[in-house]
């Protein structure tokens, strides 16, 4: 199962970089616009030439101007346009609100019946009506929604169903400046054919204080569960080398944490592990 979540650190560490860039392709852009501009000018001008020799050189120089110069304008913004359609698009770097910690846990009563549980502590950062969150399983299908939990009258609500079910969280009344919240989801699991993918997950969206991954198994269910950062949320760019985590012994149960002080914005924290 995963989810979202979120901090900001290091935003502006390529800024000047970013800034100089700007510059030299805005002064390249000119260049080409010139060079362009000027290379049209000159055809036009010579066409006119040929088709009416009786006009007067500076009338020929106007004309190419007057022709040569939309059409290369209108060139380079179909051009522009075209860059811009592929270009990649970025979440927004602002949030309504904050998140003081959030605690995941996923609790096997058995291989295939899985108790899995999101609390949040929140705090707004301007009025806020609620938050929207995204969960992804790959066991079978999560049927219906969350039940919630908090100490206020919260209310969820289904945002949007596929590719991942996303949720929304309605406040029972709107959150203002500095005002907190809590809340809590959970889901009844099912994993009957044994194909959910061992991990479990955390993508940082929001400001975030604080991450609390869990994993409780049943004696020797599990081995070799680790956890690792990752720029990315298929898991593909890892920004740290995995390290093996430790249980601690409860009674019959396994359970592995791993606990995350100012998660870095857009990183994704996942601890993964393989099934006996």
């Amino acid at each position: 199962m995963r989810k979202n979540t979120s901090l900001g650190v290091g935003l502006g560490g390529g800024l000047g970089a970013d800034y100089k860039i700007g510059i030299i392709a805005s002064l390249s852009a000119t260049v080409i616009w010139l060079i362009l501009g000027g290379l049209w000018t000159l055809v036009v001008t010579f066409t006119f030439s040929f088709f009416h020799s009786n006009l007067l050189p500076w009338q020929y120089f106007v004309a190419g101007i007057s022709v040569g110069i939309p059409f290369t304008t209108s060139v380079l913004l179909y051009i522009n346009k075209r860059k811009n359609k592929f270009k990649p698009s970025f979440p927004s770097l602002s949030s309504d609100y904050m998140i003081k910690k959030v605690e995941t846990e996923m609790y096997f009563k058995k291989r295939e019946e899985i108790l899995y549980s999101s609390s949040f502590d929140i705090l707004a950062l301007s009025e806020t009506k609620g938050m929207i969150r995204t969960h992804k399983w790959s066991g079978n299908s999560i049927i219906g929604l969350p039940v919630i939990k908090s100490t206020r009258n919260h209310k969820v609500e289904l945002y949007k169903e596929e590719p991942r079910k996303m949720i929304y969280v309605a406040f029972e009344v709107p959150l203002q400046k500095n005002e907190e919240t809590d809340c809590t989801l959970i889901y009844e699991l099912k994993d009957s054919s044994n194909k959910m993918l061992p991990y479990l997950a955390h993508y940082v969206k929001n400001p975030t204080e604080k991450i609390i991954l869990r994993l409780c198994v049943p004696k020797g269910l599990v081995n070799s569960v680790k956890k690792c950062i990752y720029a990315d949320s298929s898991a593909q760019i890892s920004l740290s080398v995995p390290q093996i985590i430790n249980p601690r012994y409860i009674g019959d149960i396994d359970m592995y944490e791993w606990e995350i002080h100012n998660p870095s914005f857009l990183y994704y924290y996942r601890m993964c592990w393989t099934f006996v």
